[in-house]
């Protein structure tokens, strides 16, 4: 069976690896890195660009897998994706496809598969929100990493909706926290900022 390079949109990242080991066999699959990591970054890049100039008589495929991908590691990958050495196939899969860049998708096609919805409890009571509540939660939640950051201020824009109604602009606050999650901003101060503006809305 011939593979063809493509962008799986899914975070069953454990069904994946079984499915493909068991379609195209492991000694033809590199994973790397080889466990699935938040942060797919430069150096992983390099890794995958070293594994694909390895001669291979047969195809192998190459699975690159993470919660998010660093833009520098994004832009190393895009001539290997563009112009892949014989017999060298890639495999990208990532919970999103906004994580990627469009320069990325353009060169691979993009498959979404199922996705795991993980139950998330805020532990937080936006009907009866004060000061102390939001400094317990900030507290609680300042150590996240970016991806549960960003599942975090998504599930607060979804619960603060039910609770009052929003002008644009304040909408704008959880589109552009979500925005600096992923530039690694710090999680104390978003959530500092998405909850004051409620608590005094």
């Amino acid at each position: 069976m011939s593979f063809v390079s493509k962008i799986i949109i899914s975070n069953d990242f454990d069904g994946i690896k079984t499915k493909m080991i068991e379609d195209f066999g492991f000694k033809n699959l590199r994973f790397i890195p080889k466990e699935v990591t938040n942060e797919f970054l430069l150096d992983d890049a390099r890794a995958v660009e070293k594994e694909s100039y390895i001669a291979e008589t047969q195809e192998k495929i190459i699975i690159l897998m993470a919660y998010s991908f660093r833009t520098e590691a994004q832009n190393f990958l895009l001539k290997l994706l563009e112009e892949p050495p014989r017999n060298i196939k890639f495999l990208i899969v990532t919970p999103s496809k906004n994580l990627l860049l469009p320069t990325i998708k353009s060169r691979l096609i993009c498959q979404k598969d199922k996705i795991i919805k993980e139950e998330i409890d805020l532990k937080i009571d936006l009907k009866k929100l004060d000061l102390k509540m939001i400094f317990e939660f900030i507290k609680e939640n300042e150590n996240l990493d970016k991806v549960e950051l960003m599942q975090k201020i998504s599930l607060l824009a979804q619960e603060c909706l039910k609770v009052k109604k929003f002008k644009e602009e304040e909408l704008d606050f959880f589109y552009k926290a979500y925005e600096l999650a992923k530039l690694n901003s710090k999680a104390s101060l978003l959530f500092a900022t998405l909850l004051l503006n409620v608590y005094e809305a």
